[in-house]
């Protein structure tokens, strides 16, 4: 397994296992008679830059998952084949994620790649991907990037149209269900790909309620110096429904701002973004609680089912953190390329990129499907992917929200700043 920072190419070497826990067992398990040569699968995510706090998380499960893979024995059909993982550091820039893939594509000759954990990058890459025939298995969740008609683009989680109208279904049965209903909303939310989808999936939602949008506001990420100016007016305002789509390092400051104004909304509820991020957790500490926020996975999703937790807690043995939604996403990204690859008829990028596209596979179908199954629309969208609603409690992601998975009961309105306890 090599990286890739540009501009050189290191060579090739397969993951042959080298990660610390025990082992996820993988079926079929039987030694090949004679060393297959090794299959190249690419990935292309942001390892510096601002999208590095997903990136990396992504980056660790794939190769945690295809180390696993390679020490239960490979590719079963395809005579016990390894994968050899090459991963390249698109920089949180779209022009090099474009780059980045097309020279794995090119000059590493991969079969598929994963990418690219930041929404901006991927309409990029996949553009790329789809050019040269390629498969690309896609951690991101902006609608926009399954609207264009390629055919080789497989999203892996959530659309930002499910993840927004889950937190505002959500928000409703909370407020019908407590009796504290918002008077005023607001978004706030950068102007990247994947936020003004989030946020556009948000003012779609709303019109399901009767709550007013009192102002949809967009921002470059990681160049306000100081959001108490736009906190300040919400708060004059008297928006209650604070909504949200950042980065972890903006989700930071506007918190900051927030608990400096003493604005007290009554929920606080983002869509994906900073508050399952462990950068936003470590930052924000207690300051975090009663933070709500629409994702598809958290750690405790699988504590009670044994046929998924075996991954998580191997991840947490490896890298001392749990697993979280963009490391679940590449998990099951993996997930989906083990199993097509066991089915394709071929190596060749046109047979894989069938197999993948015919993939019908339940949670828990092989060790790496983890958090939805997994079964493709035309536009290359997981139909069986879900969402739910996590809150932050002692610091800890717990879900509230469908109420048939919730593990806690939802706090709601938050705790004003005044009534909160400090440890």
């Amino acid at each position: 397994m090599g990286t890739w920072p540009l501009p050189y190419f290191p060579s090739r070497r397969s993951v042959l296992g080298g990660i610390a826990g025990a082992a996820v067992s993988a079926p079929f398990v039987r030694r090949a008679s004679a060393e297959a040569a090794p299959i190249p699968v690419g990935m292309v995510v942001g390892l510096t830059g601002g999208s590095a706090p997903w990136g990396s998380r992504v980056a660790d499960a794939t190769r945690l998952a295809i180390a696993e893979i390679n020490k239960s024995g490979g590719i079963q059909s395809k005579g016990g084949a390894k994968l050899d993982l090459i991963v390249a550091d698109h920089q949180s820039n779209p022009q090099m994620a474009g780059t980045q893939t097309e020279r794995l594509i090119q000059t590493a000759n991969v079969v598929a790649v994963f990418g690219n954990a930041m929404s901006g990058c991927t309409m990029v890459g996949s553009a790329v991907a789809d050019r040269y025939k390629t498969p690309l298995i896609s951690t991101d969740s902006g609608d926009t990037l399954s609207a264009r008609g390629l055919q080789h683009y497989f999203r892996i989680g959530a659309t930002t149209s499910l993840l927004g109208q889950t937190a505002i279904d959500f928000a409703k049965a909370t407020a019908q269900a407590s009796g504290v209903v918002p008077k005023k909303v607001a978004i706030l939310a950068d102007d990247t790909t994947f936020s003004q989808d989030a946020a556009n999936a948000l003012v779609r939602a709303l019109k399901g309620t009767d709550w007013p949008l009192f102002e949809n506001i967009s921002y470059p990420p990681g160049n306000v110096g100081d959001f108490a100016p736009i906190v300040q007016r919400l708060k004059l305002n008297q928006v209650d429904l604070f909504l949200q789509a950042t980065t972890a390092p903006d989700g930071l400051q506007i918190l900051q701002a927030v608990k400096a104004l003493d604005y007290n909304p009554i929920a606080m509820l983002h869509v994906i973004g900073a508050p399952y991020t462990a950068d936003f957790a470590a930052g924000a500490k207690e300051d975090a609680n009663y933070i709500t926020d629409a994702v598809g996975y958290v750690p405790e999703l699988a504590s009670s089912n044994p046929k998924i937790s075996a991954f998580g807690r191997l991840y947490k043995a490896t890298y001392n953190r749990d697993l979280d939604d963009q490391a679940s996403l590449g998990t099951n990204g993996v997930g989906v390329l083990y199993a097509a690859l066991e089915r394709a008829a071929s190596l060749d990028r046109a047979a894989v990129t069938t197999a993948i596209r015919e993939t019908d596979l339940q949670i828990g179908a092989n060790p790496y499907i983890i958090r939805d199954g997994v079964k493709f629309s035309a536009e290359g969208n997981n139909m069986r992917a879900r969402a739910l609603v996590m809150q932050i409690l002692n610091q800890q992601q717990r879900i509230v929200y469908p109420k048939e998975i919730a593990t806690v009961q939802v706090v709601w309105p938050m705790p004003k700043w005044s009534d909160r306890k400090r440890a």
